[in-house]
């Protein structure tokens, strides 16, 4: 089997890693989506790397407007199968960019912002923010540095029916993380990993407010070197 290009999200990691993930949880991070960005106000929403649609499909269900961006065909034609409601995107969020004010709040779940240098992160926040009104948000769901820092290393992830050995090692700022399949190919993937204060000090650069620091989906639990996610509001 080919292995993938880094960051590509391959066929097989979607079967192995989204298409299995439990309602729950798709029902806990939308619930503090609700809660950073609640309706009326903020009706309008952006699902930056979307996929094929978890996060829209519900948003969608609750009232909200979303537009779902993701550059992955496969996954864009999964999604508009699964539910009417949301609108998608299929393309590079490299070359989106969305008209001023258009959106109430944009979303990036699922640690699907830092895959590119740091000129490349910072224009794509620079774009997202542009998109969204003055007052609006950008809500970011990151890996935690914090975490990775003392994580590293190889182990090997029981899946249903197979297992797949994931290595992950820590370098000038940046995640790397490669998977192997078991009867070959495998997918890498890489971030930048951004601390509070660097995430601060970027948005503040772009005119964007940090406004929470949290984990576990849950505004009133401080992230914690404990746990792998972060997740940040930013504010217009």
């Amino acid at each position: 089997m080919k292995q993938a290009e880094p960051n590509s999200y391959s066929g097989r990691w979607f079967e192995c890693f989204h298409l299995s993930i439990a309602e729950s949880r798709t029902i806990q991070e939308i619930d503090f989506v609700c809660a950073c960005a609640p309706l009326p106000d903020f009706g309008r929403v952006l699902d930056v790397c979307c996929g094929t649609g978890r996060h829209a499909r519900v948003l969608a269900s609750r009232g909200y407007l979303v537009t779902g961006l993701e550059r992955d065909p496969a996954a864009v034609m999964r999604a508009r199968e699964l539910a009417a409601g949301p609108t998608y995107i299929q393309t590079d969020v490299r070359n989106f960019q969305a008209d001023p004010d258009v959106y109430d709040v944009a979303i990036v779940m699922s640690q699907s912002f830092g895959f590119f240098d740091a000129a490349t992160n910072r224009e794509l926040l620079r774009r997202l923010t542009r998109g969204v009104r003055y007052g609006g948000r950008i809500i970011l769901d990151l890996w935690n540095p914090q975490f990775f820092a003392t994580h590293q290393g190889e182990r090997e992830l029981g899946l249903p029916g197979e297992i797949v050995r994931e290595t992950k090692w820590v370098r000038d700022g940046r995640l790397f993380v490669q998977l192997n399949y078991p009867g070959g190919g495998g997918d890498d993937f890489e971030w930048q990993l951004y601390t509070p204060s660097e995430m601060r000090s970027m948005a503040g650069s772009i005119g964007l407010r940090l406004a929470t620091v949290c984990t576990d989906f849950d505004a009133a639990i401080p992230s914690s070197p404990e746990n792998p996610r972060i997740q940040l509001v930013l504010q217009k």
